[in-house]
């Protein structure tokens, strides 16, 4: 069985991922606003294509995080 290993450095400030939004399960994008310790980061919803922009910013886990936010390159 293959596991993908994240690095250390692997999400930074900065970067807008995908979460599962504790209260109601939906899938949002985030951005990181701080690395709060090792492996906790502080996010912010206040972001483009975000659902719930008004939500508090939070502390997650590394765990939580389900994939970096893909755009969509207008052609």
């Amino acid at each position: 069985m293959k596991f993908i290993l994240e690095y250390k450095a692997f999400y930074k400030e900065g970067d807008i991922v995908i979460i599962e939004y504790w209260y109601n399960d939906m899938l949002t994008p985030v951005k990181i606003i701080e690395k709060v310790s090792k492996s906790r980061f502080k996010v912010s919803h206040n972001v483009e294509g975000s659902a719930i922009r008004n939500a508090p910013d939070e502390v997650i886990k590394t765990s939580e995080i389900l994939d970096k936010h893909k755009t969509k390159n207008p052609s």
